[in-house]
């Protein structure tokens, strides 16, 4: 399997846990929508671990990951979830814990999708030193000797 098709399934199941667990079990969403909502959520926001995140420090993407989940999750909740009242703290209870786990599978993406940047373990451009000696207690002596025979 495509190293990018496994990352997609992780972040599926994690967001599926994550959208199951909360509005399926608190606010009696459908199965069907609960799907459709996993799917959108989990779409757009792998989109971004593959094009923004190697471009950006993790940090800087756990907080960017945290407003699009509290956007999606809000928005989609009004939408998927018949409820009269707003559903701000579903989104953000759904954000904070997706945050968190973000920041995990930000160091799981960035180990097996992306590669690091490779650099030269050792300096590419060597110079050469010349020296009359290599050890320096014999360097000692050696000086000790020629200024006795002086």
């Amino acid at each position: 399997m495509s190293k990018r098709v496994k990352a997609f399934i992780v972040k599926f199941i994690g967001v599926g846990v994550l959208t199951f667990g909360l509005y399926g079990i608190f606010y009696h969403a459908t199965i069907g929508r609960l799907l459709l909502m996993t799917i959108v959520v989990a779409g757009i926001s792998f989109i971004g671990d593959l094009f923004i995140l190697p471009r950006i420090n993790l940090v800087v993407a756990a907080v960017a990951d945290f407003v699009g989940y509290f956007l999606l999750y809000w928005l989609l909740g009004n939408l998927v979830v018949d409820m009269a009242e707003p559903l701000l703290l579903p989104a953000l209870t759904a954000a904070f814990f997706g945050g968190f786990a973000e920041l995990v599978y930000h160091i799981y993406v960035m180990d097996r999708l992306h590669e690091p940047p490779r650099t030269a373990p050792l300096p590419t451009r060597f110079q050469t030193e010349f020296a009359e000696e290599s050890d320096p207690k014999v360097a000692r002596r050696d000086k000790e000797e020629a200024s006795e025979k002086d």
